[in-house]
């Protein structure tokens, strides 16, 4: 647990303070990292970055704001950064896909469903995974993805709603294959 003692350490750069709070979120934006990277040692990379730029601009964190949120902006837009850098990130529309998606019925009891559903986000292009992440679990809308990737807001919504398609058809076809 992050204390108030340790965000003020950590404001002001005591090693301790920044061991606390890199303890305590590294292993969730690890996690945030590898969700739109799909490659450990890019994911290693942008946590590596994330927290180096938390630690260099710990000055501009005001204390009475929850440092998680944050720390995965922070996160989010290292993993965006080297997304771009290494020229990854690339609309996906001329790729086919069903237009009238698939409607998926799972059961609740099914145990497996975040695993399946984890899977196929990782099988996901890397344009349509970062624009799912970003709106659906990040929940950023659509102007601020944009403006994220310098795309339009068209673009966006385009991407969002041709992930959702190709995520139906891809948990339809493990349904179907089980």
């Amino acid at each position: 647990m992050i204390t108030k003692d340790d965000l003020i350490a950590f404001s002001k750069g005591k090693k301790k303070g920044f061991d606390k709070i890199y303890e305590a979120y590294s292993p969730g934006m690890y996690s945030i990292c590898l969700r739109y990277l799909n490659s450990e040692d890019d994911a290693k990379d942008a946590l590596q970055d994330a927290f180096i730029k938390v630690y260099n601009h710990r000055s501009t964190y005001k204390i009475e704001l929850p440092i998680g949120a944050w720390i995965k902006t922070i996160t989010i837009r290292c993993a965006l950064s080297i997304l771009k850098e290494r020229n990854k990130f690339e609309s996906f529309d001329e790729m086919k896909i069903n237009s009238n998606p698939l409607e998926i019925e799972i059961e609740e009891s099914d145990h497996d469903l975040k695993k399946s559903l984890e899977l196929a986000l990782k099988k996901l292009p890397d344009g349509y995974r970062t624009v799912f992440n970003l709106f659906a679990i990040d929940n950023l809308t659509h102007k601020e993805i944009a403006s994220y990737l310098s795309i339009t807001e068209g673009t966006s919504k385009s991407q969002y709603s041709k992930a959702k398609a190709f995520l139906q058809k891809l948990l339809q076809s493990e349904k179907l294959a089980s």
